[in-house]
């Protein structure tokens, strides 16, 4: 067994932990599990029956589903004889997934419903081969997993060798995935990612968050993301962990409850609408209900400081820190599910608020830093390791430089193998010593906290000749209660101005309470009422920014961005060329004023 491989670590537990849950999955209320010694048969079935067809080690593969234990299954097997995953997003239209697979060439894909066998067709991407997770009725061409394990069983059974032997064959640096880029800022990327790559961050990532193989898992994020691939997927299954599916992003919380996670992996979107729903609730609440939560809030920053401090309490703030629990924190810690440890936010800036509100309310979050190209985690906090506000320091085997102009450069075992099909790009971005230029700007504290200050192309030059960093006035301005994503404008302008999207059910409660109609939405967000409470809350987070820094003019979009419409990644990245593309006229208007 080689240990920097996948599926060799895989088939280990395999092994060690045959009677434990590797998955759980909701079927008819309840969360069913799949055990490792029935996820192992299920992969080595699938696995021989793509040898049967003739899959050879290097053979691209699709996979396009939503989360849920099929995929693991799929990607294991694909990866266990050598194949090459491509993970495709569901949400991508059929033009994508086209240019996607011609670009990737892969052999066949594995998808899960029938509303994505339709983009398929529309793709005109021809498959040699077509496998559904879901049994779907009348397409001679499709054939459906269950039956495809049940014929890979039969052959196991004659060849009881045969898979270990294919196994076998697979290296540290073959390839286990070609990972697609969001595409925020140009044409997606094929990131090509071994074996090794995804095992050696998979090993020192644990080591600084202090993961365990009795750890739960709740998978929400999509799995076509490298950050739930390696976080939410290779990190349990290669220690022995269980993971339980979400139904949705919309049920995350109830499935919270359902499951009792010991850890998430979440972007910030998820932090944020926890924050925004309970300040929400303690804005519009009683004075009396307001003084309980900031006192309770108080205490439970002194928790925080001695959790991060590695200190005990007083037994006089501990009795606080109780009563706190008892009367404001509670409730949020019971919808978490009452078991968790550790929320992990990766894939966007965290605002060190929502940190700091979370971590006293006891819920611990760990913020980290990583892309695409490198696997993703090269940097995170971790218990007895933490400093709210940065990404935390250097994972083992990671070696950072700051270059001249504030780019973070970054070599390690975890840096990607280059783009598929594009040596060129590969070269701008991978210097001959061997360092990864980021895009990203930042700087490290005396201690070695890495903190990131914004991309390196989101750089705002006002026609002043003012540096202005949008990424953390934009974070600031998503901290008010009203507010739920910004897009900050300025590039060779006389001054900043901003998009902006309400939270839309923050923003009813207020309106009910000052008996203000709010539909139509498109009216309400013109009413003078609303633009001064727009405008005061602007004002408000962004107090401690400078003149130049500050958002003289703001309009409100009358509508949340959405994936389906292009304005956000599947990842919840804002897409800020669409969004200023699509609204240039309200760009435009305010400028012209």
């Amino acid at each position: 067994m080689n240990n920097q491989v996948i599926p060799h670590r895989f088939f280990q537990n395999v092994q060690a932990f045959s009677d434990k849950a590797a998955v759980l999955t909701k079927v008819s209320g309840i969360f069913r599990p799949v055990t490792y010694r029935e996820l192992g048969t299920i992969v080595r079935a699938i696995a021989l029956v793509l040898d049967s067809w003739g899959i050879r080690k290097g053979d691209r593969i699709a996979l396009m589903s939503d989360n849920r234990e099929e995929w693991f299954m799929s990607d294991m097997a694909c990866i266990s004889i050598g194949a090459v995953c491509v993970p495709v997003y569901p949400t991508l239209s059929a033009m994508q997934i086209s240019e996607l697979m011609k670009h990737s060439e892969p052999r066949m894909i594995f998808f899960s419903t029938q509303d994505l066998l339709k983009k398929i067709r529309e793709s005109n991407y021809q498959f040699e081969s077509i496998v559904s997770f879901d049994q779907i009725a009348g397409e001679t061409d499709v054939q459906w997993l269950r039956d495809i394990i049940e014929s890979g069983k039969r052959i196991d059974a004659e060849k009881p060798e045969q898979f270990q032997t294919l196994m076998n064959s697979v290296k540290e640096s073959d390839l286990a995935c070609i990972n697609y880029t969001s595409g925020t800022t140009g044409s997606p990327k094929g990131v090509m990612l071994s074996h090794a790559n995804f095992v050696k961050d998979v090993d020192n990532s644990v080591k600084m968050l202090h993961i365990y193989p009795e750890d739960t898992f709740l998978s929400f994020l999509p799995l076509s993301h490298v950050l739930e691939r390696m976080g939410g997927y290779y990190v349990p299954m290669l220690l022995g962990a269980t993971v339980g599916f979400a139904e949705s992003i919309e049920k995350v919380i109830e499935n919270m409850s359902e499951v009792h996670p010991t850890i998430l992996i979440s972007v910030p979107r998820l932090f944020e609408k926890i924050y925004a729903t309970v300040m929400s609730s303690v804005q519009s609440g009683s004075s009396l209900k307001k003084k309980i939560f900031y006192w309770g809030l108080k205490a439970g920053k002194d928790r925080m400081k001695a959790d991060i401090e590695e200190t005990k309490l007083g037994w006089w703030k501990q009795k606080k820190v109780n009563l706190a629990d008892k009367l404001v924190f509670s409730k949020l810690q019971q919808k978490t599910g009452g078991r968790l440890q550790r929320f992990v936010s990766g894939g966007a800036p965290l605002s060190p608020e929502i940190a700091e509100f979370l971590y006293s309310a006891g819920l611990r979050i760990y913020e980290g830093y990583g892309l695409t190209e490198t696997s993703p985690v090269i940097a995170v906090n971790g218990p007895g390791n933490v400093r709210l506000g940065s990404v935390g320091r250097a994972v083992p085997e990671t070696e950072f430089k700051i270059a001249t102009d504030g780019e973070i450069l970054v070599k390690g075992p975890q840096v990607m193998v280059g783009y598929y099909k594009n040596e060129a790009a590969t070269r701008d971005v991978i210097d001959a010593d061997g360092f990864f230029h980021t895009g990203d700007i930042g700087h490290f504290d005396d201690d070695n906290f890495l903190y990131i200050t914004d991309r390196k192309k989101n750089l705002i030059i006002t026609a002043g000749g003012k540096n202005v960093a949008p990424q953390p006035i934009e974070e600031a301005l998503k901290l008010s209660p009203y507010i739920a994503e910004s897009v900050l404008i300025g590039d060779r302008k006389n001054f900043i101005s901003a998009l902006t999207v309400l939270d839309q059910a923050a923003m009813k409660k207020w309106a009910e309470a000052h008996q203000i109609p709010f539909e139509p939405y498109t009216d309400f967000i013109r009413r003078e009422e609303v633009l001064k409470l727009i405008e005061s809350e602007i004002e408000n987070q962004t107090a401690h920014f400078s003149r130049f820094e500050k958002v003289k003019k703001f309009r409100i979009i009358p509508k949340d961005f959405t994936i389906d419409d292009g304005e956000i990644t599947p990842s919840l990245k804002v897409k800020k060329k669409v969004v200023l593309e699509k609204y240039a006229a309200l760009v435009n208007e305010m400028y012209r004023e």
